[in-house]
């Protein structure tokens, strides 16, 4: 029943309204991000390209990016009381967990995709159209290295790969965290506003604090600062999965005061 659920899930949620939104997140963003360094910056090789094109507006809007993938689809339902007319058709246990799969792999899809193609514009496509001039590297200089820099031993490919799947995860966290907050709160805006704010108020103390390693900005997207040990990024990462584990206990605690 779950298998049909999700397929059912999947075609609502692959409306006209959201195939737009999801190729402009995935063709706008990293578009106008590409026109505003392909002058006045100065790189050596394509993976700064790269490197720069997500580091400033998919970086600072990124809980929003993974919220609006689909949850206001959910929120939509939400407001129209749909949850309790599939009720006489399929159990709300089924129901819910339908939404929260699809809700992950939606936005794990559409961000690893956003992060990965970018990826393969900037280090295999934009080198041959040579729009970007690359700086000769003086050998007395020394090039700053970033966290999960440590995979380009591995191949520029792997980097990329691994570096999407990152994203792609953290992506799904936070939207996983969204939408179980609208199940327990009844302000929609606080449930969506409440990870954009997490992410930007942490931010900021662990600056305040001198420790932006365990920033929940710079471990997800870590060129603002020199490279870090990979079990840094675990920090902030670990921290969420608690929230989301608390959540949901406290959900299941409280399925009575659902906005069903």
């Amino acid at each position: 029943m779950l298998g049909n659920q999700l397929i059912v899930e999947l075609k609502r949620a692959c409306t006209v309204k959201n195939l737009l939104l999801w190729a402009a997140i995935l063709i706008v963003i990293p578009t106008i991000r590409f026109y505003t360094i392909k002058e006045g910056y100065q790189f050596s090789d394509p993976i700064e390209v790269f490197q720069e094109m997500v580091s400033t507006i998919i970086s600072l809007l990124f809980p929003a990016l993974a919220i609006i993938i689909y949850l206001p689809s959910f929120l939509q339902e939400q407001k129209n009381n749909f949850i309790s007319y599939t009720r006489t058709r399929t159990s709300l246990n089924t129901y819910l967990l339908s939404k929260g799969i699809i809700n992950a792999c939606l936005t794990g899809i559409v961000m690893f995709l956003l992060v990965f193609l970018t990826f393969v514009f900037a280090v295999y496509v934009e080198p041959h159209l040579g729009i970007i001039y690359y700086s000769p590297i003086d050998e007395n200089s020394v090039i700053p290295r970033v966290t999960f820099s440590q995979f380009l031993s591995y191949g520029d490919l792997t980097y990329g790969v691994i570096y999407s799947l990152w994203v792609s995860i953290n992506a799904v966290v936070y939207s996983t965290i969204a939408f179980m907050l609208l199940l327990i709160i009844e302000n929609p805006f606080v449930a969506l506003s409440a990870p954009f704010l997490y992410y930007h108020i942490f931010n900021f103390i662990t600056g305040v604090l001198a420790a932006p390693w365990f920033s929940p900005l710079s471990t997800i997207f870590p060129f603002n600062i020199v490279e870090q040990a990979l079990w840094t990024v675990f920090v902030p990462f670990s921290f969420l999965l608690i929230v989301i584990i608390g959540l949901y206990i406290f959900a299941i605690r409280n399925r009575k005061e659902w906005m069903i």
